[in-house]
């Protein structure tokens, strides 16, 4: 699948949801944010979120505390990862 195809395939098929814009946008040649960055890495990996608008849970992704659907989200525990799952 080439450039063109992957995009779009993303305006088709890929939910509403931040991050879809700004994934198609960087995908074209344009310039993200930080923040905006964070919003296409997720929406790219969540697969254009075509299973719905839900929280990843990886806790193990260093953009998980910034993920938009976090349940997690001022709870003090998004930024830290469960002892069990830490790695030794």
């Amino acid at each position: 699948m080439n450039d063109y195809d992957y995009i779009d395939s993303i305006k088709r098929d890929g939910l509403r949801a931040r991050g879809k814009s700004e994934l198609v946008r960087h995908l074209e040649g344009g310039r993200l944010t930080f923040k905006e960055a964070i919003h296409a890495k997720c929406f790219d990996c969540m697969g254009f979120f075509m299973d719905g608008r839900n929280d990843c849970e990886l806790l193990r992704c260093p953009l998980y505390p910034f993920m938009i659907f976090n349940r997690q989200k001022g709870k003090g525990s998004s930024r830290r990862v469960p002892e069990a799952d830490r790695a030794e």
